[in-house]
């Protein structure tokens, strides 16, 4: 029986072949982009906007190739019907040229030969920015208007913040915003349960940064349960009644911290550049290459022997089902309410004291991307095949004490 759901592939099938007939005004227009090709080059392609990790990592990719691309090149954009942020959408469309009839054009300029020049690939695959666009070409980020950025510091007002105050963004991943997309709903997202964290177990780290006068705000959309501190300088803006998507976007992108288990929003703060601190997440070769960023993975644990897995052999076994974990004898332990203090503790310490004690393991560092950069694994998924797709941050780093902690990591 054909299936009429909109997620279904012979809806899709069927909606593609709609716009394509929908679309046949746009045949002469994609000839005349081939007839002028000599005189200026038109490209088209799309920003994808339907996940927001992707949403932002996308856009910020193609601001900085749009204002650093060659003369004679003019590149159009369209978005996805459904955006998941309206202020990002926002900020977008004044920012780009976006047009909707793009999207017929990249339809017909597919299926007329000899369009791959006029082809503006998307950088949202995996939204990586292993070209390190965003560190070469990050002054003038996508900006806020005066009006933006008077509401969002009205709101922390409110909250007890003065002006100045330093605060940090937190983002622990639970199901509950996957379960909640009706969109969504068709598939299973228990294949990546080893990416949750418990909330309970971040608290002590809450509270260490509130006794340093720093503001907390714990982040995210449809979470399953509130913070348990009545501390003031804790805020739990995942359960506030006044968020909204302008928040959401000028929080991450003005933290002096953003603290996440790598579950999307944390690229809003990663193209605005501040410093990352990726924590409880897994696998271990999704960690972010490109940025000022501190990285403390789940302990990985063979069954069998009881001992910890090197780093060779996390990214060897590069794992994206939970059920593959056990099949593989893989044991996975979160890091406990110590290890999150500590590692937290150190990321602070490097913005309050201006990285002094980076150096204390740069030959741990070096060894440490050494090995990395020799996986075939890690090299595939970032894309290092490019020959310009090879950049590193020099501030992107293994968590000095996760080292300690793993004295045989590196062996």
């Amino acid at each position: 029986m054909i299936s009429l759901r909109s997620d279904s592939v012979f809806f899709k099938l069927l909606t593609k072949f709609i716009k394509l007939i929908h679309g046949t005004w746009a045949i002469p227009f994609v000839l005349i982009m081939r007839f002028i090709k000599p005189l200026v080059l038109i490209r088209i392609g799309s920003i994808r906007s339907d996940r927001i990790g992707h949403f932002v990592g996308d856009a910020g990719q193609q601001w900085a190739m749009l204002h650093n691309k060659e003369d004679g090149v003019i590149d159009w954009y369209w978005l996805q019907e459904n955006t998941c942020n309206d202020q990002w959408e926002k900020m977008v469309r004044r920012n780009f040229p976006i047009y909707f009839l793009v999207e017929y054009l990249c339809l017909w300029n597919k299926y007329i030969p000899g369009g791959d020049a006029h082809y503006r690939p998307s950088t949202s695959t995996r939204s990586r920015d292993t070209a390190g666009l965003l560190e070469k070409n990050s002054s003038g980020m996508l900006k806020f208007l005066p009006e933006e950025n008077v509401t969002a510091k009205q709101w922390l007002r409110r909250q007890g913040w003065a002006d100045g105050d330093p605060f940090v963004c937190l983002l622990v991943r639970d199901s509950s915003y996957l379960d909640s997309r009706s969109d969504l709903s068709a598939y299973n997202w228990d294949y990546h349960s080893y990416r949750n964290s418990d909330l309970d177990s971040y608290l002590l780290a809450m509270e260490w940064l509130a006794g340093q006068g720093i503001w907390v705000l714990r982040m995210g959309k449809n979470m399953h349960k509130p913070i348990k501190s009545s501390n003031r300088k804790i805020i739990d803006y995942a359960f506030s009644s006044d968020r909204s998507d302008l928040l959401d976007i000028w929080l991450f992108g003005n933290c002096d911290l953003c603290i996440s288990t790598l579950s999307g929003a944390d690229h809003i703060s990663d193209v605005y550049r501040r410093p990352l601190l990726n924590l409880n997440f897994l696998p271990l070769v999704d960690m972010i290459s490109w940025s000022n960023s501190i990285s403390y993975p789940k302990k990985l644990v063979w069954n069998s022997s009881k001992s910890n897995l090197t780093l060779s052999e996390y990214l060897d076994n590069t794992i994206y089902h939970t059920e593959d974990y056990v099949k593989t004898g893989i044991n996975i332990i979160d890091l406990s309410s110590s290890d999150i203090l500590a590692v937290v503790k150190e990321a602070w310490n490097e913005i309050k004291y201006k990285d002094e004690n980076i150096n204390n393991y740069s030959d741990q560092k070096n060894k440490f991307w050494k090995i990395v950069m020799a996986s075939n694994i890690y090299m595939k998924n970032h894309n290092f095949i490019h020959p310009n797709h090879n950049f590193i941050h020099p501030m992107s780093r293994i968590s000095s004490v996760f080292l300690e902690k793993n004295k045989n990591f590196l062996t």
